[in-house]
């Protein structure tokens, strides 16, 4: 799962890019071009694959990034590759997010969806019904912003009163999902790759009775077992997005969501409790990435839901 020199030139540009001041949507969707990085080029992308997308989401991650990066990348990669609105989502000039679980009927969307992923900014929705996936225009839609725990970046409730809709990408319901939950597990290696790091450098500047806390041998310990669950999961995410387009993407995309969040969860939760004190005031970081990781966990099925899906396959 090595990098080869332009993919390792892509996180360097994406990591200087999210650590330095003054980087905002325009400049990461223009300057940079992330929407379009796995965009066909016929749809105004540069038609790199979901692993380099990968690559820049857990730079995302990594910068707890609240832009709406992942969402835009989901729905532009989900959609019918001949649909129009690709374009825009590609140029960034179109904000997008999925949304799971409507109904369809006569030309029309039905049903209320809650928990979706920026829908609080989308311009343009990706809507699965059934099998099927359709675009509607975020005005035509009532969007109410839901409370959550993460608050770098919102979530919104959906309600679709007989709204119309045009076909978007049919028999591609699934691969939305596949995608999304590919991307989430991404992004979550990002969240437990900084919250580590910093755990890490903090062990090893902080003293205790005149020694480095890193010298103590339960706590090197403690975050060789915290190394060794976020290599495994880095693994399984970047396998998932490496098969994207095949037969084995949907297996590999939720076992990798559930090995990623379940290890971005246990890492940042861990992360708080080595980093003592500190780790539990409010300017430190620790407890953001504690919260994108409780509700990267969450979406897009929960770890038992997940599990009986994997079951299927055995």
């Amino acid at each position: 799962m090595d990098f080869d020199a332009e993919q390792l030139a892509l996180r360097d540009s994406v990591r200087a890019f999210l650590t330095s001041d003054g980087y905002s949507w325009d400049r990461l969707a223009g300057e940079l071009g992330l929407t379009a990085l796995a965009v066909p080029e016929e749809g105004g992308g540069f038609g790199a694959t979901l692993f380099e997308a990968g690559i820049a989401l857990e730079e995302a991650g990594a910068a707890l990034l609240s832009a709406p990066l992942l969402s835009t990348t989901v729905a532009a990669l989900a959609l019918d590759p001949a649909d129009p609105a690709l374009a825009g989502l590609a140029a960034g000039t179109t904000i997008g997010a999925v949304a799971f679980g409507a109904t369809f009927s006569d030309g029309l969307l039905h049903g209320r969806v809650e928990h979706v992923l920026d829908g609080d900014v989308a311009d343009l929705f990706v809507v699965a019904a059934g099998d099927d996936l359709y675009a509607v225009e975020a005005s035509q839609v009532t969007v109410t912003v839901m409370p959550t725990l993460d608050t770098t970046r919102g979530q919104a409730a959906l309600v679709f009163d007989s709204v119309p809709a045009r076909p978007a990408g049919p028999g591609r319901a699934s691969h939305a999902l596949d995608l999304l939950r590919a991307a989430l597990a991404a992004e979550s290696i990002g969240v437990a790759r900084a919250a580590l790091d910093i755990t890490i450098e903090h062990l090893r500047t902080r003293q205790q009775f005149g020694v480095p806390l890193a010298t103590f041998q339960a706590l090197r310990h403690r975050v060789a077992d915290l190394y060794v669950e976020l290599e495994q999961a880095t693994s399984t995410a970047r396998h998932a997005l490496r098969v994207a387009g095949t037969e084995e993407f949907p297996v590999a995309a939720a076992l990798a969501k559930l090995a990623a969040t379940e290890a971005a969860y246990t890492v940042t939760r861990e992360a708080i409790q080595l980093l003592g004190g500190i780790g539990f005031t409010w300017e430190h970081p620790a407890h953001r990435y504690l919260k994108r990781a409780a509700a990267n966990h969450a979406l897009a099925g929960a770890p038992h839901t997940l599990r009986r899906f994997l079951l299927a396959y055995v």
